[in-house]
């Protein structure tokens, strides 16, 4: 019998709690279930009231648990961007022998990396690194390479990318999910695992932005090579859509993004003269008002405007640092994901404003493995970040250290119990 590996994963963000269950056997992947919820105690990405936080994840789980029965015998992964996350560029080497070349095994290259790591945290003392990107080795100073594995050599170097969290800033994980989950999950950026979930591996290898359009923000990451080179945070997301909507119309924050979702549109342009008219209720739950399509579209296109605006001067600045963009620009153009990326067209937007190849990203698009039975799930961006968490922690890994994870039970958990020695 075919063995099955049950994979659960909780994208937590300012505004809603995503969890998908998926099951993964030798031939194929399964969606068991998936569920949405609010996030309570959340605000500005940083927890405030941590006892309405695992009200709001403890909701979810039993969402899930309705759906499929024993779910918390999962393997979990957590994802958030509520917190200050950044790239940071490490480097070390080490001596591999003094005498006659030795041949590198996966237990150099893994010693060389938690090097790294362990000189990072001890310089940045504040900082946690969430994930590791081997960018290029060195063997003996003059050949670079990218699997060093099984070639001979007296000293190795690395370079590698990762992504780290500040730990002076309160974030999700400062506060403990031990007595709601019953493991300790792997931890994930969102940003990051959206646009590992949506890319395919031509688009991160030519180059790509992916820009995460969240709720309380949102985050433009640009890859070449395969790794995330640029991360850059924009402090506008669909929240400020919602407060503009509500300020004009004299109406609820709940009544605002009820109109967006429902009929929101990022241009107004071609409503033009259109008659129809949305009603909606005024600020005391019970008045009537109405408000033309055109001037609902404007307020959405203006919010949405500026976030472009912001967008496209991230986007010119990776254009600008990249050697290889300066010329031909960045081949994959942008990819948009998240919540926000359902704002009817959106793309025609961004495509007035950045003039460069625009495309929505859905797990759907991705190169990643087909999900059975989620066709609506796998095209919905919403849930980019919670499947990409799932489908691409190896992603993240060079072919150099797959086997090795095979024998310590895994890179991530290895890094993880690491940290937690140094805190």
């Amino acid at each position: 019998m075919a063995r099955t590996e049950t994979y659960a994963a909780i994208d937590i963000g300012s505004h809603l709690i995503k969890g998908v269950v998926v099951s993964e056997k030798s031939d194929s992947w399964e969606l068991l279930a998936y569920s949405t919820v609010k996030s309570r105690g959340i605000d500005s990405g940083e927890i405030k009231d941590a006892v309405a936080f695992r009200d709001s994840i403890s909701k979810l789980l039993t969402n899930l648990e309705e759906q499929l029965p024993g779910v918390t015998r999962a393997n979990f992964v957590v994802s958030t961007n509520c917190g200050a996350f950044g790239l940071e560029s490490l480097t070390e080497e080490m001596v591999i022998s003094e005498t006659e070349k030795k041949i590198i095994g996966p237990e150099e290259v893994e010693e060389l990396k938690s090097r790294a790591l362990k000189k990072e945290e001890h310089e940045e003392n504040l900082k946690l690194v969430m994930h590791v990107y081997p960018k290029k080795y060195l063997i003996d100073d003059t050949k670079v390479v990218s699997n060093p594995i099984d070639m001979p050599a007296n000293k190795l170097a690395v370079e590698l990318t990762a992504v780290v969290i500040d730990k002076s800033l309160s974030n999700v994980f400062d506060y403990s999910l031990d007595d709601i989950l019953p493991v300790e999950p792997e931890v994930s950026m969102s940003s990051l695992a959206a646009s590992e979930g949506v890319l395919t591996t031509t688009e991160k290898d030519s180059g790509v932005c992916v820009l995460d359009l969240g709720y309380g923000s949102s985050t433009l990451i640009a890859y070449f090579t395969g790794i995330p080179i640029r991360l850059i945070k924009i402090p506008l997301g669909t929240k400020h859509i919602i407060k503009d909507i509500a300020t004009v119309l004299s109406t609820s924050l709940e009544e605002s993004e009820r109109l967006l979702k429902t009929h929101g549109s990022a241009m107004y342009q071609d409503i033009g003269e259109s008659p129809f008219d949305v009603e909606y209720k005024g600020l005391d739950g019970r008045t009537s008002k109405t408000v033309k399509m055109e001037i609902l579209a404007r307020i959405v296109h203006a919010r949405l405007r500026e976030i472009f605006n912001k967008v496209r001067r991230a986007y010119r600045e990776v254009e600008a640092e990249v050697p290889e963009f300066r010329e031909m620009g960045i081949p994959g153009g942008l990819v948009i994901t998240g919540g926000g990326a359902k704002i009817p067209r959106l793309i025609d937007l961004a495509l007035d404003i950045l003039r460069k190849p625009v495309r929505i990203g859905t797990f759907g698009t991705s190169s990643n493995e087909t999900l059975l039975g989620a066709d609506e799930i796998v095209e919905d961006p919403v849930f980019s970040a919670a499947l990409g968490s799932i489908f691409c922690v190896e992603s993240v890994e060079q072919e150099e250290a797959l086997a090795a994870r095979r024998k310590t039970g895994g890179f991530f958990s290895k890094l993880i119990e690491v940290f937690r020695n140094l805190w």
